[in-house]
C-alpha cells in the first residue's frame, strides 16, 4: 500500500490474484499434505481464508489504514474468496482423487483458453482513479492535520522555511505508514533487548529510548541541519535541479532508499499544493525565475530608450 494515488493498469488481474490466490494456496497446500500423507491437517482447510480475510482487516484497522481501503472492493474480496474456497473444498479438496487429474480429464483444459480470452478483454478495460485520489487526499489531510495539532509548533519552530516545514511533514507521514503505533510499541520492547536501533514516529537512529514527540524534534533538526549540507553539495558538483536536487539529497542523506525518496518526494509535492498553496512548485519558481530579465541589462536598454526619446524631441 502507499500513499500516493496510482492507476491501477490491471484491475482484472489484481482482483483475480488477491481474490483467488488463498483459494490456489490452501489447494496446492492440502495436495502437498495428502502426499505426505498428513491428512489430518487438510479438514476445514478452507478456514484458513476467513482467518487470512480477518487478520488483514484487523492489521489495516491497527496501522490506520483504514481510509486508505477500498471497501467496496474489499467486500468484493470477501465474497468472491471465501464461497469459492469452500466450494473447492467441499468438491475438490475431500475428494483426494480430484487433486490428481487423468489424462482424459485434462481435455477440460480446452475451457482455459475461453477463459483466459475472457479475461484478456476484461483485463484491457481501465478503470478509473478518482474514487483512489479521494481516498489518498482524504487520508493525507487526516494526517497532516493530525500531526499538525501534535507536533506544529514544534516543527514551525525548528524548520527556517515552509519548503522545509513541508518536508518534514511529508517524512513524518511516510515515516508513520512504514512504522504504525502498533510496530513502535514492539519497537519499544525490542529497543531494550538491543534488537531495535531506530525509535518513534520518523525512525531516528538512538543509543537512549525517545518517545514521538523527540524524535519528531530530533527527525526536523537532522533534515533542517541536511538542508545547508545538501546545498552546498549541490552547488559544489552542479547538479541541475535546483532546489529539487537539494531536496532529493536531504532525503537521501535520511534514508538512501530510491523508493522511499521517490514516495516521500511525492507526497512534498501533494503537501505544498495542498496546504502550501502560496509556495509555488520548484518547478515554477525555476522557470519564473530564469526568465526574469537581468537588471544589468535592463538598465542600458532604459538608458537607450530615454536618449532615443530625447533625439526624437529635438528633431
Amino acid at each position: 500500500m502507499s500513499v500516493l494515488a496510482k492507476a491501477d493498469e490491471a484491475p482484472a488481474f489484481n482482483f483475480m490474484y488477491r481474490a483467488f490466490s488463498p483459494v490456489a494456496y490452501i489447494t496446492v497446500v492440502s495436495a502437498i499434505l495428502y502426499k505426505l500423507q498428513q491428512d489430518w491437517l487438510v479438514k476445514d482447510i478452507y478456514l484458513v481464508v476467513v482467518y487470512y480475510f480477518v487478520f488483514r482487516l484487523v492489521f489495516n484497522l491497527a496501522t490506520g489504514r483504514a481510509r486508505l481501503l477500498n471497501w467496496v472492493t474489499q467486500c468484493a474480496y470477501v465474497l468472491v474468496s471465501i464461497p469459492a474456497s469452500y466450494y473447492v473444498y467441499d468438491t475438490l479438496i475431500t475428494q483426494k482423487e480430484f487433486l490428481f487429474p487423468t489424462a482424459k480429464e485434462l481435455g477440460s483444459a480446452v475451457w482455459l483458453a475461453i477463459v483466459a480470452y475472457a479475461y484478456h478483454t476484461f483485463n484491457s478495460v481501465k478503470l478509473s482513479d478518482e474514487r483512489t485520489k479521494a481516498r489518498k487526499a482524504n487520508y493525507l489531510n487526516g494526517r497532516y492535520l493530525t500531526y499538525k495539532s501534535l507536533y506544529g509548533k514544534l516543527i514551525e519552530g525548528i524548520a527556517e522555511t515552509k519548503r522545509q516545514e513541508a518536508l518534514i511533514y511529508a517524512v513524518l507521514i511516510v515515516e508513520a505508514f512504514n512504522r504504525p503505533k502498533l510496530y513502535r510499541l514492539i519497537e519499544n520492547v525490542l529497543f531494550y533487548f538491543g534488537f531495535a536501533k531506530t525509535l518513534g514516529i520518523m525512525q531516528v537512529t538512538t543509543e537512549r529510548y525517545i518517545d514521538d514527540r523527540e524524535s519528531v524534534r530530533l527527525g526536523a533538526t537532522k533534515i533542517v541541519k541536511d538542508h545547508l549540507q545538501a546545498k552546498l553539495k549541490v552547488e559544489s558538483r552542479r547538479y541541475p535541479g535546483g532546489s529539487w536536487a537539494i531536496r532529493r539529497e536531504v532525503l537521501e542523506l535520511y534514508n538512501p532508499d530510491g523508493e522511499y525518496i521517490r514516495e516521500v518526494d511525492g507526497l512534498y509535492d501533494e503537501i505544498v499544493n495542498q496546504f502550501y498553496p502560496d509556495e509555488k512548485t520548484d518547478w515554477e519558481a525555476e522557470i519564473e525565475e530564469l526568465n526574469r530579465p537581468d537588471e544589468t541589462e535592463a538598465e542600458p536598454n532604459k538608458s537607450s530608450q530615454q536618449d532615443a526619446s530625447e533625439a526624437g524631441a529635438s528633431a
